[in-house]
């Protein structure tokens, strides 16, 4: 007996002293040391669990613990606890057991606190990061050039006619014209017959080019369309084609046409041979009485045949200035092959004096 607990085990009396283990069960300690139910009580019930046995004695039976000379002889009064196994002084814990484990609390809230702080750390780099970014390229974007160097990305190669860099091609309408007549079987329906040249001025050949071509009245109203492709034109080559308008009644002499020219398409551009060229020998014009019929000899320096070949004739005055042309095709040039070759107009266009002939292969 201690008025202060002198090691493990020591229980307090209820005189407030302290007595070495083991302590004995008391009346009242039955619901204190009964181990915590590992059941579910049923409803109404006690709890599930391994009885915990009647107090050891009769009611009252030692008084404030167990006498200061211990128990009576022969040990514990039957019932009892084994030896260590005694009930702990620490309530709620079965006899023999350890005291219960110290609250956790500090230590979740503690470990709560460490991970909400990696998570705002987390966040605050990964949004620093996602800052940086957008400044750095709002910067990259807006940082001034000098002034050579804006001048290099805006104006790019200077070039100068009659001087294209390499593998450069353009197309221009060199030459064009155009004229009123009347046509038709009885020569009474007004009639427009039309012819111009392109030239490829540079050095690469150029595929798939639409021709536009529209024919305009004096007041500026368009009166009539027609189309044509140049399939095939090489750098500082020219093609000349003519043709009239079709379909439309004239109720005016045209006064203008104006031809427009597309950019080159790279469809098909590959199947264009490397090497190659036609050309048109031995022209010869005729006027018949509702026509004019041109005859020529057409030469292949193309490896390969070429089929269906267009075939172009331009008329010119005595003056040398296009005033019609007419459209034809042949039915084949043979590789390396010459072929006899003849374009005829729809109508007698007058005055001719002169007449050119430009082939273009076609599709390939």
């Amino acid at each position: 007996m201690s008025d202060t607990p002198q090691g493990p085990d020591w229980w307090q009396a209820s005189d407030d002293k302290w007595y070495p283990p083991p302590r004995p069960e008391m009346p009242g300690d039955t619901t204190a040391v009964s181990p915590a139910s590992p059941g579910v009580a049923p409803p109404g019930g006690p709890p599930v669990g391994p009885p915990t046995g009647p107090p050891v004695g009769p009611p009252g039976a030692y008084p404030g613990g167990p006498p200061s000379g211990g128990f009576p002889p022969g040990g514990a009064p039957s019932g009892g606890y084994p030896p260590g196994a005694a009930p702990s002084p620490y309530g709620g814990v079965p006899p023999g057991g350890q005291p219960p484990s110290q609250n956790r609390t500090p230590l979740f809230i503690a470990i709560g606190v460490v991970a909400v702080a990696a998570l705002v750390g987390l966040i605050v780099v990964l949004t620093g990061g996602d800052d940086d970014e957008p400044t750095a390229s709002s910067t990259t974007e807006q940082t001034p050039t000098s002034p050579d160097d804006t001048s290099d990305t805006t104006a790019g190669p200077a070039t100068t006619e009659g001087d294209e860099p390499s593998g450069s091609a353009e197309l221009e309408v060199v030459d064009s014209g155009f004229s009123n007549f009347m046509g038709g079987f009885d020569q009474d329906e007004r009639a427009v017959a039309y012819g111009f040249i392109v030239e490829n001025t540079g050095d690469e050949t150029v595929s798939n080019v639409n021709i536009s071509v529209s024919a305009f009245d004096a007041a500026g109203t368009a009166v009539a369309s027609e189309s044509h492709t140049i399939y095939v034109l090489r750098g500082g080559e020219k093609v000349g084609i003519g043709d009239e308008f079709y379909g439309t009644d004239f109720t005016a002499d045209v006064a203008d046409i104006q031809v427009q020219v597309s950019e080159p398409s790279e469809f098909g551009s590959d199947d264009v041979p490397a090497e190659g060229s036609l050309s048109a020998e031995g022209i010869t014009t005729t006027p018949g009485d509702y026509d004019i019929t041109t005859t020529f000899t057409a030469t292949s320096t193309y490896a390969q045949q070429i089929d269906s070949p267009y075939a172009y004739a331009i008329y010119r005055d005595a003056n040398g200035a296009i005033i019609g042309g007419s459209t034809g095709y042949l039915d084949f040039i043979a590789a390396n092959g010459s072929v006899a070759g003849e374009v005829r107009s729809w109508d007698l266009i007058p005055n001719v004096a002169t007449t050119e002939v430009y082939l273009d292969p076609g599709w390939f």
